[in-house]
């Protein structure tokens, strides 16, 4: 009897942690992903024009890329809530003082710089390497998809949201308000630091703790597959940027009205949860790689329909709805490869570089689009290096070897 109330106990408490990662993480997404949205209501405000505030996005991808190892290490030396409630912080202040830049130098700070690092602090690899050490590696790559699924709840209920406020009360309440959930975190991240005894490293794994961020890129890096996961997932920005910088004022330029463009960010947002949670469960039953390429794989498709379909509102919908499923799945399996081939302490340091190409990727497509909008080629030539990109992902991703290495036991 009393074995069985501490088994219910340990659930309760794995459900609490788990729904407080994913109000950390799913917020945080929110916010990443409406860039676009943010950008409409900045350009009229600021006076600074698309393609410089394309720029500023950009640099932010970049930022959101080449912070993450070194928070990580940063993780790694004090704790993962240290740099969740590091992320709080800078959130916080991008969110509030953006609307107030008046001039490029202002804007490229806040929004191309303070604010992105503030996402990076509450990411996915962040987050993950929370709570992997109260809930054990097992249960840690199942819950990997609940966790990314998430953002999409932030999608599906901040993209409409945060259109309405721009409409009705302009971008400075708007962005405002969106700083408010993030005051919510403070307490969570402090609960999940009571809760996390083992979050800090304890004293037999010294080593770890004193080894270089050079030294664990270096030991990734001669393993053939870390290699093939950086290829194929630094293909994944460009694709993910098409849809957080360019995809509502994309939907714009084929006379889809703003409210209903604004709907098909809710579809994809919903979207991303249900493939999210898919590939999660999908990587218990099948190798790894194999559903990493196939994802890839579905973007190649997608590609082909931007550049030869019809841009209609049933296209919008059918297209959004498969990027959703298709856009936060890559990172359930190439997280999973990652903590099982190196362990779930060095997960945040090395699943956080492979995202300096991923957001390499994002910055091209970020950058590229505002320019090739303003000499007036439109959108298709992004989607055309996008089918060639995920070409490139999913060949890389088939070709891993060993994607299922022996998961320790709890």
């Amino acid at each position: 009897m009393k074995n069985e109330s501490k088994r219910y106990q340990e659930l309760f408490r794995a459900i609490v942690i788990v729904m407080a990662a994913c109000l950390v993480h799913g917020v945080m997404q929110g916010v990443h992903d409406n860039y676009g949205i943010m950008m409409t209501g900045l350009v009229p405000v600021t006076g600074i024009d698309y393609a410089s505030v394309s720029f500023c996005i950009g640099a932010g991808a970049l930022v959101y890329g080449f912070a993450q190892p070194f928070l990580g290490m940063l993780a790694l030396k004090k704790s993962n809530v240290f740099v969740i409630l590091l992320g709080i912080v800078f959130t916080i202040a991008g969110l509030v003082v953006t609307p107030l830049c008046r001039n490029f130098f202002s804007l490229f700070v806040f929004f191309g710089l303070v604010l992105p690092f503030g996402t990076t602090g509450l990411c996915f690899g962040i987050v993950m390497g929370a709570i992997t050490p109260v809930l054990g590696e097992r249960r840690a790559a199942v819950v990997s998809g609940i966790v990314q699924a998430s953002a999409g709840i932030g999608d599906a209920l901040m993209s409409p949201g945060l259109e309405a406020m721009i409409s009705n009360f302009g971008i400075h309440t708007a962005m405002t308000v969106l700083a408010i959930p993030f005051l919510t975190m403070v307490p969570v991240a402090l609960w999940l630091g009571k809760t996390n005894k083992t979050n800090a490293i304890p004293a037999k794994d010294e080593t770890l703790r004193s080894e270089s961020l050079f030294s664990i890129l270096k030991n990734a890096f001669r393993d053939r597959d870390y290699r093939l996961l950086v290829i194929g997932f630094s293909t994944c920005g460009f694709n993910m940027s098409i849809i957080e910088s360019h995809l509502f004022s994309q939907y714009l330029s084929y006379g889809i009205p703003g409210r209903i463009a604004s709907l098909t960010l809710t579809v994809y947002g919903i979207a991303t949860m249900i493939g999210a949670v898919a590939v999660g469960f999908l990587g218990t039953k099948f190798r790894m790689k194999n559903v990493l390429g196939c994802v890839y794989t579905i973007r190649v498709f997608i590609s082909l329909g931007f550049l030869f379909l019809p841009k209609t509102v049933a296209f919008a919908f059918a297209a959004t709805t498969l990027l959703g499923m298709s856009g936060d799945a890559t990172v359930p399996p190439t997280s999973g490869i990652i903590s099982r081939k190196f362990g779930a302490k060095k997960m945040a340091v090395l699943y956080g570089f492979t995202l300096i190409g991923h957001q390499i990727g994002a910055f091209a497509s970020s950058n590229l689009g505002g320019i090739f909008v303003k000499m007036g080629i439109g959108y298709a030539p992004l989607w055309g290096i996008n089918l060639i990109l995920a070409a490139i992902a999913a060949t890389a991703s088939f070709a891993i070897r060993n994607d299922n290495t022996h998961m320790p036991s709890e």
